[in-house]
């Protein structure tokens, strides 16, 4: 845990954040999301002994080999909760999130496969007429509004910095395979000031984010992508129904936000031009190619590629994804079974 000199302790937190706060949180780690959790630099008598039982926990898998690298760890707490405490850790394994509450101990780790993007954040400043009441902003995490740091819109007097993190969990059925949206909210207010929770809030993106990218963990305050190139959206409007647009819109490009990947979108105007576009195109401008359609678009996508002078150097450096919008979507249907 990251010790501090400038910290002054916020009393009474209940009271100021409203009953409510975090009343999302559910016992079974649960697919709706973790709402807001505060850091607890006051160490109670939970927390300190949940710090001795996971270093005492860790020191175990130490010695029989297993242990799993430690690169972050925090105390959280729940202000609507009493004697509830979270002890979330980031490891080579993932998002651990170890919860104690009146002696009961449950534990989660979500894969750092699962994990797709985070984003740090801040309140936004309420409309004139609301309440000038601090609890009635973010007594509940869907009455939270968030925007970008230097969008004009922030909140001033919310010196909290807020760390979006998405992941979408595996989840198994007798139908098969499914990913689960969940949103994981830590709210960073332990100093007076934004620049300083906004730095601690940053470290744990920054620590994530490389995670996630398979990049070797540093220290930067803030990250930066070893790859800044755009994807390449290719979509097809007439494939299957006639809704590859719509879906899109609603359900693909909001993980792409999430993700904090940028895209270029084009959309096909008739037969093999998808097929000539990437034929023609300098497609090494593009970190990859994701297709939006069914297998038709896919086939005209790759076919063109294969017809470039240096179609084995454009196969080997771009991956390829399909997002499935046709009729039979037979390719989807064989990588999913694939990968199940």
């Amino acid at each position: 845990m990251t010790t501090t000199t400038t910290y002054k302790p916020k009393v009474n937190l209940s009271e100021e954040l409203g009953e409510r706060h975090g009343r999302e949180i559910e016992d079974d780690f649960g697919g709706k999301g973790i709402a807001v959790v505060v850091p607890d630099r006051n160490a109670s008598a939970a927390a300190i002994e949940l710090q001795a039982e996971a270093a005492a926990h860790q020191m175990i898998l130490a010695a029989a080999g297993c242990a799993a690298t430690v690169y972050l760890t925090e105390t959280f707490y729940i202000s609507s909760k009493k004697n509830t405490v979270f002890e979330v850790r980031l490891t080579d394994k993932g998002l651990c999130l170890k919860k104690q509450s009146n002696g009961a101990t449950k534990e989660q780790t979500i894969p750092l496969k699962d994990i797709i993007g985070c984003r740090c954040l801040r309140s936004k400043r309420r409309s004139r007429g609301s309440s000038s009441c601090t609890c009635a902003s973010i007594s509940s995490s869907s009455q939270l509004k968030v925007v970008e740091e230097n969008s004009g819109e922030q909140d001033e007097t919310d010196v909290s910095a807020y760390l979006y993190i998405y992941a979408y969990i595996l989840k198994r059925s007798r139908r098969g395979g499914f990913r689960e949206r969940t949103t994981i909210t830590l709210r960073f207010r332990s100093f007076d000031r934004y620049e300083d929770n906004n730095r601690e809030a940053q470290k744990w993106r920054a620590s994530i984010k490389q995670l996630v990218a398979g990049e070797p963990v540093q220290k930067p305050v803030a990250y930066q992508p070893r790859d800044t190139r755009k994807m390449l959206i290719i979509l097809n409007p007439k494939s299957g129904s006639g809704k590859a647009r719509e879906m899109f819109q609603q359900r693909v490009a909001p993980i792409f936000a999430e993700a904090e990947i940028p895209y270029d979108l084009h959309i096909t105007k008739k037969s093999n031009w998808a097929r000539e576009f990437v034929r023609v195109r300098d497609v090494y401008l593009w970190r990859g190619i994701v297709v939006v359609g069914g297998d038709g678009i896919f086939f005209e996508v790759l076919n063109g590629l294969f017809e470039r002078e240096d179609w084995q150097t454009a196969i080997d450096e771009l991956p390829m994804g399909i997002i499935p919008c046709g009729s039979g979507n037979g390719l989807a249907k064989t990588v999913s079974f694939l990968y199940e």
